[in-house]
């Protein structure tokens, strides 16, 4: 079977990709890697014909689709990583609006978490969707840099917005000496300063969908570093357990948690390698194989 694998933003999902060409291709299919590049308007890619299109999809993808449609040959599988709210509060909320035209032509979905397979489920009955989570390949797992080569205190990576420039301005009043880069970080930049960083923050978007951001928990494990984050209510799903892969609080409280783990190695160090031993367990394609190969056999059997 001839699978065309998509990506659009190649410096940050491309490895996320990946782990699909390589299962694909271990399977025996003949895969295409694509990437769309980030504009929302130039024409996609000229490409041969297929039997299936597996879209890991960011927003530009989204964007671009709505605006182009979806590729004219073969089914489609989207891969999301990003959650899916109607609640007009979130900022995640119009990432819905574009989901919802692109729909009637989605033979099925791989929901990374629970909450987006029952927002799938409750909204579009009849769409086949599987629980497949972030993964990372086993290769990409480094060992964690030693705490001398460590320049970074606490890392922010991410959209800019004000919720994350009032926790930037918490981190100031308390002390703690925190980067938040609001700018694009992408490929050997981004994983250069997440393993400089003795801490990486997850702050949300927004506080009416406090979802696990499994992404960057991810790479950040992948790369050797802690993860402390604001409470998420779905960290069981996943295996996740506070206070051994993760530290969290709320906003409010990360400055001093921050701090409290940064007069404490052994137990930064003790988190990393669980936060890596929980990647390999949970979070790899191996363990994800079956799902996998399962959503594309279930997107070619569905009907047209």
């Amino acid at each position: 079977m001839k699978i065309h694998v998509y990506t659009d933003i190649h410096q940050l999902f491309g490895a996320s990709a990946m782990v699909w060409v390589h299962t694909l291709l271990a399977a025996g299919h003949d895969v295409e890697y694509i990437d769309i590049g980030m504009s929302t308007t130039a024409a996609l890619p000229h490409v041969g014909p297929c039997d299936l299109n597996i879209i890991v999809a960011g927003i530009y993808a989204f964007e671009r689709f709505g605006r182009l449609g979806l590729p004219a040959h073969g089914r489609h599988v989207f891969w999301l990583m990003d959650p899916l709210t109607r609640n007009s509060t979130s900022t995640h909320s119009y990432k819905a609006g574009l989901f919802d035209s692109l729909a009637p032509r989605i033979h099925a979905v791989a929901a990374i978490d629970t909450a987006m397979a029952a927002y799938l489920h409750e909204n579009f009955q009849g769409l086949a969707v599987w629980h497949i989570p972030c993964l990372i390949a086993p290769v990409s797992i480094k060992p964690p840099p030693a705490e001398t080569d460590r320049r970074l205190d606490v890392l922010w990576l991410g959209s800019d917005n004000p919720r994350r420039r009032h926790a930037a301005r918490l981190f100031e009043r308390a002390g703690i000496h925190a980067d938040f880069a609001f700018r694009q970080v992408w490929g050997a930049e981004r994983n250069s300063l997440r393993r400089s960083a003795r801490i990486v923050l997850n702050v949300h978007a927004d506080d009416s969908h406090t979802y696990f951001d499994q992404f960057r928990a991810v790479e950040t494990w992948a790369a050797g570093s802690v993860v402390v984050a604001e409470h998420s209510d779905d960290l069981a799903q996943h295996g996740v357990l506070e206070g051994v892969h993760i530290a969290s609080a709320p906003l409010a409280q990360l400055p001093a948690l921050c701090r409290e783990l940064l007069g404490d190695a052994a137990r930064r160090e003790a988190m990393t390698a669980a936060g890596q031993a929980l990647l390999h367990q949970a979070f790899t394609p191996q363990v994800w194989q079956t799902g996998m190969l399962g959503v594309v056999a279930q997107a070619m059997s569905a009907d047209a």
